[in-house]
């Protein structure tokens, strides 16, 4: 408990910080001015990549031989977004109450683990490539002078083919030297591997993390455009990979104040005004809390279809 309550004064702290430096009336100007078309546009994005979010998931699971009912996964991902967005650590505990529904629900906890775990990595692999693929393309082409970022277009180029690349690789290694492993992590291989045709099943889940990532880019996009962010898409690409991974951090409740820190350090980098980054973080921090809402109602009658 006290450390729940660590980490909330944590969240609220860094977030009125960050509020404070950049400054609270500069901000409150943005979303007095914000665009309500852009708005809309924004959370109909974000909603977007929580559904495909819960199809991954749900592809996944069922790959894993979790053999779960769609409609019943997509409820139980809203409720982990509630969870999320209530309970400290980030996205810990809307990934418990993921596992724990697929449990609860009859199947056996270790794939059931197993399947929540790697679709959140799924997703944090392909940002991480997504966004590192962008700025070495941009740097490539001249639309972002060199020394603008830390990395040069090669090493992003190369880290980009060693993220995607690096799946492959650990499921090779994984197969051979799971049986010197702790019992534990060996039975949670031995759960990934004695299911067929991988190549498959890393291709759909590259498919459907590539849809959730521009999806999601695309809702905090709208909100800094709704704003005035003046920013092409692509920049929103760049950025997106340090923003989105900060606010994973199990540091926060909901991703606050990671998330508007890491946004006016990386917008900031790319010209924008740090009040307008922030106010971008925060709708789309806004647009997330909304979905927990509605997760929330479906808890008034908790009998899954």
């Amino acid at each position: 408990m006290n450390r729940r309550l660590l980490r909330l004064l944590a969240s609220l702290g860094l977030i009125a910080l960050v509020l404070w430096f950049v400054g609270p009336a500069k901000v409150g100007a943005a979303f007095a001015g914000a665009e309500p078309g852009w708005l809309v546009a924004g959370l109909v994005c974000s909603v977007c990549a929580s559904l495909c979010s819960a199809l991954r998931w749900h592809s996944l699971a069922a790959w894993l031989g979790v053999d779960a009912p769609r409609g019943a996964m997509i409820i139980a991902y809203w409720r982990g977004i509630t969870a999320n967005s209530l309970l400290p650590g980030a996205t810990l505990g809307g990934d418990a109450l993921r596992a724990m529904h697929l449990h609860r629900a009859g199947h056996d906890l270790l794939p059931s683990t197993a399947s929540v775990v790697l679709d959140r990595l799924s997703g944090l692999w392909v940002l991480a490539a997504l966004s590192l693929s962008a700025s070495a393309l941009a740097m490539t082409l001249g639309l972002l002078p060199a020394g603008r970022l830390p990395l040069s277009a090669f090493a992003a180029a190369m880290l980009s083919v060693m993220i995607l690349l690096t799946p492959i690789v650990l499921w090779r290694l994984s197969d051979s030297a799971r049986r010197h492993l702790p019992s534990r992590m060996a039975s949670l291989l031995e759960t990934v591997h004695q299911h067929t045709h991988p190549t498959v099943q890393y291709l759909l889940q590259l498919a459907w993390s590539g849809a959730v990532q521009v999806a999601s880019i695309l809702a905090f996009a709208c909100g800094g455009w709704a704003v005035g962010l003046e920013l092409p898409f692509w920049q929103f690409l760049i950025v997106a990979g340090p923003i989105f991974i900060f606010a994973a951090l199990p540091v926060s409740v909901g991703g606050w104040g990671t998330r508007e820190a890491a946004a006016a350090v990386t917008l900031s980098l790319l010209g924008a005004p740090k009040d307008l980054a922030v106010a971008c973080a925060v709708l789309y921090g806004l647009f997330a809390t909304l979905q927990g809402m509605l997760g929330a109602i479906t808890l008034i009658n908790p009998t899954d279809s």
